[in-house]
């Protein structure tokens, strides 16, 4: 999943609005920023079960929820943690994953059909972004600003399967 993992943070800044969109979104991708941060160490080796397992993923969620430490909203600090879990969830429908050491890997693979990725993405981003518009303040609910971030989000996971269906071979490491 690309884009749509914006979709997941979106819909958790509904049910726990004191913790912040920027926040939600980077613990979204949190499991891609240590692959990332693999890739660029030269440990991609075995990045994937260092980031996207069941095992990686449930300690980042709990170091994630930690964010969350002394505040009094415990349900802010569970949407947090399955907002991280929803990464490997919604890589499993998009890509192929590492389950555990020894594991199977599993994932539906919908990368390898970019236009049957862009229709679950954008289902997975539309969702988000319905639980997420009535969170705004009244205020800030203009319909055609709310709109505006639906339509990028949209064209971002566009450009990426329209590059995947141009450029197949291109790899992230």
């Amino acid at each position: 999943m690309y884009v749509g993992h914006v979709g997941a943070a979106l819909g958790g800044k509904r049910y726990a609005p004191s913790v912040s969109l920027a926040l939600l979104v980077f613990v979204a991708y949190l499991p891609d920023w240590v692959d990332a941060a693999l890739c660029v160490t030269g440990g991609y080796r075995d990045a994937q079960m260092y980031s996207h397992s069941i095992p990686a993923v449930a300690v980042l969620a709990i170091l994630a929820a930690c964010t969350q430490l002394g505040k009094p909203d415990l349900r802010a600090a569970l949407i947090v943690a399955a907002v991280v879990i929803s990464h490997v969830l919604l890589d499993y429908l998009t890509g192929i994953k590492p389950t555990w050491p020894g594991g199977p890997t599993i994932g539906l693979e919908l990368y390898s059909r970019p236009t049957v990725d862009f229709i679950a993405e954008a289902a997975v981003i539309a969702v988000g972004w319905m639980l997420y518009r009535p969170s705004l303040p009244a205020g800030a609910r203009p319909w055609r600003w709310s709109t505006i971030m639906l339509a990028v989000l949209l064209l971002l996971q566009a450009g990426v399967d329209l590059g995947k269906l141009l450029f197949p071979s291109i790899n992230k490491c």
